[in-house]
């Protein structure tokens, strides 16, 4: 019956790691395969170990307890050998481990319907039988961990949620252990009306509420992501009215001084006429100081990054930041124009906020964007800021418009980098935030 139980316990588990690495291999840190092999070993040593423990256990608390003790020890593990925070890494494990508990109950539920009675201990139909449900459900759950869990997790790292939403799956687990579960239910002893009905009814309750919860998730993240794209526009559009106007202003000037230029050409050939150059010199000097056009400044050849440079610059100058900006850029640019646009929107308006929190007067920002060949583009964003930079715990950036939220502006410009092969790098250092990015060739195909 040992050998039963151990094999059931093994069924239990190894799709847990397998699920946990097929979705999240591209977030371990850990050196592979040698640390991916022990985390694995280790963990099925940990469960295999609280499984026989499980055993030789009586009530209802004590197993939950062990339950939760192997639990925490695969959470440890799966926070050390990855880059989630504990608490995010609580609700994957559990959920996953939610989903291996709905197999072990529905493998009790097929035996109840075929033989009529309840198995009193482990047999080995119930591990024929878990096999095969893991082998046909594998895919859905997986298919789940990709759309919902994946996704809200990716877009919403620092969200405070995560401190939190842990709390529905361990109390899902919990009540599991404690009232649900094959072995310590009251259907144990007496199954013929309830068991007919409790499996669906926990599995559809306990994936019904994670799939509302994770959908609703995405759901305020999305609105974020569109509300940024929707100010960046706004600026964008802004910018352009800007441009657009100062040209209208320049053409009307070039239309009046071409229109002056006439009486200035009669006036000095009649001084030349009258051979009077003294007058001719006063005349002169004071056509010198005469109002002219003003040139408009031009960064690039790309017109909606100059427009927004130029929109930047102007409300720098608005809050008396002294800003330098360095351009030089080939004719054609391994970006889009909405790209580059949105990475240095998002950087040029966190450095001007930053800025005018400042109570000094010392107000600096300096953009270097330049083209290393043609396929390599540089953007370096330096500011001056007082304050504490503040960071979650997986080292993004938090918004300091919005306490305890990740910046989306920063992780759109991380998206985009990334979507170019790109490295991304933040210093912080004597009151001087800097970011730099390089961006190289063709985006990736995703």
């Amino acid at each position: 019956m040992t050998g039963v139980y151990i094999l059931n316990s093994l069924l239990f588990v190894i799709p847990c790691i397998l699920l946990l690495y097929l979705v999240f291999r591209d977030q371990i840190k850990v050196p592979r395969p040698p640390g991916v092999a022990a985390a694995i070993a280790l963990f099925a040593a940990v469960d295999l170990l609280a499984s026989q423990i499980y055993l030789w256990t009586d009530t209802p608390i004590q197993k939950a307890l062990i339950s939760i003790a192997a639990q925490l020890a695969g959470v440890i593990l799966f926070t050390a050998a990855s880059s989630y925070t504990f608490g995010q890494s609580l609700f994957i494990i559990t959920v996953v481990k939610n989903y291996s508990e709905n197999i072990r109950l529905f493998s009790y539920q097929i035996y109840f319907l075929s033989t009529g009675r309840f198995p009193k201990g482990s047999v080995s139909a119930i591990s024929y039988i878990m096999a095969a449900l893991s082998v046909a459900f594998f895919p859905l759950i997986c298919l789940f961990y990709k759309k919902l869990v994946r996704p809200a997790l990716d877009h919403t790292r620092s969200l405070v949620i995560w401190k939190l939403i842990w709390v529905i799956p361990v109390s899902n687990t919990l009540l599991y252990t404690m009232i649900v579960a094959p072995d310590r239910s009251n259907y144990a002893y007496f199954p013929k009306d309830a068991f007919l009905v409790v499996p669906a009814l926990w599995s559809l309750l306990t994936f019904a509420t994670y799939g509302i919860l994770l959908r609703s998730v995405i759901a305020v993240s999305r609105n974020a992501q569109l509300r940024e794209k929707l100010h960046l526009t706004e600026i964008q559009i802004s910018a352009q009215q800007k441009h657009m106007a100062d040209l209208q202003a320049r053409i009307q000037e070039t239309r009046r001084l071409r229109h002056d230029m006439r009486h200035h050409f009669l006036v000095l050939g009649n001084f030349t006429k009258n051979r009077d150059l003294k007058g001719l010199q006063e005349y002169l000097e004071k056509l010198s100081v005469y109002s002219i056009l003003r040139p408009a400044e031009v960064f690039c050849d790309y017109p909606a990054v100059n427009a927004l440079l130029g929109y930047y610059k102007e409300e720098a100058e608005k809050g008396q930041i002294e800003m330098t900006l360095r351009v030089s850029l080939y004719e054609k640019i391994p970006v889009t124009d909405m790209e580059l646009c949105i990475i240095l929107g998002n950087l040029l308006e966190n450095a001007v906020e930053a800025c005018r929190r400042m109570e000094s007067q010392d107000k600096s920002i300096a953009l270097e964007l330049s083209m290393v060949s043609s396929a390599l583009l540089v953007i370096m964003v330096r500011n001056s800021y007082e304050g504490v930079v503040r960071r979650a715990p997986d080292g993004t950036f938090l918004s300091a418009k919005t306490k305890g939220r990740q910046g989306i502006g920063i992780s759109s410009v991380l998206d985009i980098t990334e979507k170019y092969h790109g490295v991304s790098r933040f210093e912080y250092k004597d009151q001087i935030f800097q970011v730099s990015l390089l961006l190289n060739g063709a985006p990736q195909e995703r």
